[in-house]
């Protein structure tokens, strides 16, 4: 009996450190300056194409399991490329269905962290999404998540290999000329792009995953438990007459 409440212990406080899978932000960019960083052309049919201005430098920062505070920022360029099919105008905002993508960022210089070593901090593959933004107005945005659409994260310092929830939010800035639609979608723009990526990140981490507060009660809970069991094993034993 003492064996199987042991067992049922032991048991108890290793599933209690196995955290709750919950999406939570893990990385950001921010340009380095101003200057414009992405482009938008509007192509035969409504369709346009998204171009990142080649070399533009930006800020990368992994951060933390709370996706708050950075733990590591690294001087990258930016490269965003995708197409995207007609899209439409309704109350003034002009919306553009992306295709298919890729938005990477690659380390001026071979770094490491989190125990590896390389230069591709995040590539994003992704198909879906939306780009949109109001007519006349000088703010944009692209947002994709897998679900329902499909996004794909590989890097040479964190393992996206058990993740199924990502997600993309890039915001676009100091547009100009301001944006203008027809009747198949948005027309020309450039401004300045930001933005920021979330996991359902339960390893590989930057900084490890902190079990929550109800976690900690039941992993103490079972450490006591073998505790106690072990206690009432090594007491004395009493030999009867």
């Amino acid at each position: 009996m003492n064996r199987y409440l042991l067992a049922t212990a032991g048991a108890v406080a290793v599933i209690a450190v196995v955290p709750a899978s919950a999406i939570t932000t893990f990385a950001t960019f921010s340009p380095v300056n101003n200057s414009s960083n992405f482009n938008f052309t509007a192509g035969a049919g409504g369709t346009g194409t998204v171009t990142s201005t080649p070399g533009s430098p930006v800020t990368f920062r992994f951060l933390d399991a709370t996706g708050t505070n950075s733990v590591f920022d690294v001087a990258a360029t930016f490269n965003f490329l995708a197409s995207t099919a007609a899209g439409i105008v309704a109350g003034g905002l002009g919306i553009a269905p992306a295709t298919a993508g890729i938005l990477n960022f690659t380390a001026a210089a071979p770094t490491t962290f989190n125990g590896h070593t390389g230069t591709n901090l995040l590539t994003a593959s992704f198909f879906g999404g939306t780009f949109s933004g109001l007519i006349g107005g000088s703010v944009a945005s692209y947002v994709n998540s897998q679900p329902p659409s499909a996004v794909t994260f590989t890097s040479d310092f964190i393992d996206f290999s058990q993740t199924t929830a990502r997600d993309i939010s890039v915001a676009i800035n100091a547009i100009n000329p301001s944006i203008s639609g027809g009747p198949s979608g948005l027309g020309d723009f450039s401004g300045t792009a930001s933005g920021l990526f979330g996991a359902d990140l339960s390893s590989g981490s930057p900084n490890g995953v902190v079990p929550e507060p109800a976690s900690w009660a039941m992993m103490v809970a079972g450490f006591g438990l073998i505790g106690a069991m072990k206690r009432r094993r090594s007491g004395p034993r009493v030999v009867e007459a």
